[in-house]
């Protein structure tokens, strides 16, 4: 079992809210002792009020304060970072101030695919923090699930199969491992409070609810409901210079990682889902079509 018991999260927002309620379970179970959240916003707004009521210290910090920081980390055994991609450069700061607040581990905001190899692009700053850590010999959990199965399915993102139109990237054979945040969460806080501590610095837990392809998504959803879906196909050409002439659009640069089949936790063989023998996670179909 880990011997840590105070922990602290920043960014809570999308995946870190539901990492935030699990540790505030294992809290209220009495398995750890302490739950910091740190904040941008007022400690008074309704979220952070909820989180309060659950047994969490909430405390507003100014990431370009060094002393803030620091001052919010006392105590606090492992930091976990759920920073947005629009915001990852404060991250650094973040890691500057658990280094010298004294915290054993550090999570950093990587919950989706391998990034350790991207040296250009809106996630560069993740392989980035990553190499800071290791300068400061501060130890790092990493964690990858691929893409989160229960928002991934979108019309934003040209993937609504229940509404009935989807964009394909490549020919759509590409495996992707699928996991949703609430089985992320389940995990992240298993393997934080049950895992010994020497098997968790400088880790790669490298998960899935289900590896598939979108071909096999939708084959599987319209052979469960009897929807029709209308599927465009864009090869990886077509893809790529959409992107060079637009780097920022975001649909396509994802569906272009999915068609190159980059959009995996890891290898098969590296999965680490075993570390977590009581976890079950929905596959694509759970979500899509309970």
């Amino acid at each position: 079992m880990s011997t840590f018991a105070t922990f602290a999260l920043a960014g809570v927002g999308n995946i870190g809210t539901f990492i935030a309620n699990e540790f505030l379970a294992r809290k209220a179970a009495g398995q750890i002792n302490r739950v910091v959240i740190l904040t941008r916003s007022s400690t008074d707004d309704e979220k952070n009020k909820e989180f309060k009521r659950k047994g969490a210290e909430v405390i507003t910090i100014d990431y370009s304060s060094k002393a803030s920081l620091i001052s919010a980390l006392a105590g606090v055994a492992v930091v976990i970072s759920t920073i947005n991609l629009g915001a990852l450069d404060s991250q650094f700061s973040l890691i500057d101030a658990a280094k010298e607040a004294g915290a054993k581990l550090f999570v950093p905001s990587e919950f989706g695919t391998p990034t350790d190899d991207i040296m250009n692009g809106p996630a560069s700053p993740k392989r980035k923090a990553l190499e800071k850590l290791k300068k400061l010999d501060l130890p790092y959990a990493l964690v990858y699930n691929g893409a989160f199965s229960d928002t991934i399915f979108s019309a934003k993102l040209g993937l609504d199969p229940v509404g009935g139109e989807v964009t394909v990237g490549g020919d759509g054979s590409a495996p992707v491992s699928f996991t949703s945040r609430l089985d992320i969460a389940r995990y992240v806080a298993y393997v934080l409070t049950e895992i010994s501590t020497k098997k968790l610095e400088w880790r790669k837990f490298q998960i899935e609810g289900d590896r598939t392809s979108f071909n096999e998504v939708y084959e599987q959803y319209s052979a469960k409901t009897g929807n029709k879906i209308d599927v465009s196909y864009h090869s990886i050409a077509e893809l790529e210079e959409t992107v060079k002439k637009n780097p920022g659009d975001v649909k396509s640069r994802l569906l272009l990682i999915f068609a190159h089949g980059d959009g995996v936790a890891g290898k098969k063989e590296d999965v680490t889902n075993g570390e977590y023998p009581g976890w079950h996670p929905k596959t694509v179909l759970d979500i899509l079509a309970p």
